[in-house]
């Protein structure tokens, strides 16, 4: 109880510091604007103008880097701050140039967004990357990385599982995303129940976190409730649910092969993405059929999947995709007809060299050169003296 206390203590600390810092940087910001409004000097005023949206630049990075979940509602206030800064000093007389002002304006807001979508996306990215060393070989089952995560969740709630339990019920967002990743890290049983409750948080990290971890707990009780949460209406809640998935293997393979024929397109795509994860063949003649599926998302996952998990038996199938009608899914086919590799993706490729999508086209002479096949090098010749000609 009093490491938990002391865990929500700090975080209350941190958080009041983080205002104060952020509020003495607006707030400076805020003195020199008002100052450009009242000084009556119209030359120093109008100069004044152009730097005012950059004296705004430090809090607003602040926020986006400690803040990255409200980015969206921030970059709104934002552009309704400049908006409404623009109007008082125009009615207040200064004279300003409107193309320069929107230039500066704009090249903050593009900054904001920049900063504020690194720091959203981080954690996908370390995500991503011990998945490829994971499955590279590069890295064991479990690395000196994950050992020390685990050690640090069992010291921040000292292994009291009601205590972990009370603050994934708590009202801090930060604290419930954080109880609900120590429990699949402390692998308790008991957490079943109340992370399959906790994917229905208000929170989409949250949610995400709590079907990672319900992953990790591997309990076949949170299949179905993992793939209801694959219709979630935020991606970081649906990719959580997916990886989920994807980390019970073959406990979750007949189920998600079954969903497959799941009447939401967002389930469907979902268990694409665990199954090619999982790479079990097994889930092959599942795949192929939803290279005919009627939403275009779903086309392309069973493409991705069919080049990761599948052999020169899906050429077929995958050459068929490259009459697609969206061209991401054919852009795919040449993709994973190329990963196939061997003499029978040559016509198939050699094909694409006509498709009406020049990124397409483009994609087909990459994959026939990196191929070396006499046929397709003579093709991409004679493709590249027609459209010269």
């Amino acid at each position: 109880m009093k490491m938990l206390d002391k865990r929500i203590h700090n975080v209350q600390n941190g958080e009041s510091l983080r205002i104060m810092v952020i509020s003495a940087f607006a707030i400076f910001g805020l003195f020199v604007t008002v100052f450009t409004i009242l000084f009556r000097d119209q030359l120093l005023s109008s100069q004044l103008y152009t730097l005012l949206p950059h004296l705004y630049i430090i809090p607003v990075i602040l926020v986006a880097l400690w803040y990255p979940k409200r980015g969206l509602q921030i970059t709104v206030l934002i552009i309704m701050a400049i908006i409404i800064l623009t109007g008082a000093v125009y009615l207040a007389g200064v004279i300003i140039d409107p193309v320069l002002s929107l230039f500066n304006a704009g090249l903050d807001i593009m900054i904001f967004v920049a900063v504020a979508l690194y720091a959203k996306d981080r954690e996908m990215v370390d995500a991503a990357l011990r998945d490829f060393f994971e499955r590279s070989g590069m890295m064991g089952a479990e690395t000196d990385d994950v050992k020390e995560v685990t050690e640090k969740a069992k010291i921040k709630f000292s292994g009291d599982f009601d205590e972990v339990i009370r603050a994934l019920q708590g009202p801090d967002d930060d604290t419930r995303e954080e109880a609900a990743r120590a429990l699949g890290e402390l692998k308790e049983p008991r957490a079943v129940t109340p992370l399959i409750s906790a994917l229905e948080d208000q929170n989409h990290f949250v949610r995400r976190e709590a079907a990672k971890s319900l992953g990790r707990l591997g309990d076949e009780r949170a299949i179905p409730a993992l793939i209801r949460a694959l219709k979630d209406d935020d991606r970081a809640g649906r990719e959580g649910a997916a990886e989920g998935l994807a980390d019970m293997k073959e406990k979750a393979l007949g189920p998600l092969i079954s969903a497959l024929k799941d009447p939401d397109w967002h389930v469907r795509m979902g268990v694409l993405v665990s199954l090619r994860i999982i790479g079990d063949k097994k889930a092959i003649p599942g795949i192929t059929v939803a290279l005919t599926d009627e939403n275009r998302f779903v086309r392309r996952e069973a493409v991705k999947s069919l080049g990761r998990i599948g052999d020169e038996r899906m050429i077929g199938p995958l050459a068929g995709a490259l009459k697609d009608e969206d061209r991401s899914v054919r852009m795919r086919a040449v993709g994973a007809l190329a990963k196939c590799g061997g003499d029978a993706v040559i016509e198939p490729l050699i094909g694409a060299l006509n498709d009406s999508d020049s990124g397409v086209r483009l994609r087909a002479v990459q994959a026939l050169e990196e191929l070396k096949d006499p046929r397709g090098i003579s093709a991409i010749r004679t493709t590249l003296n027609l459209e010269s000609s």
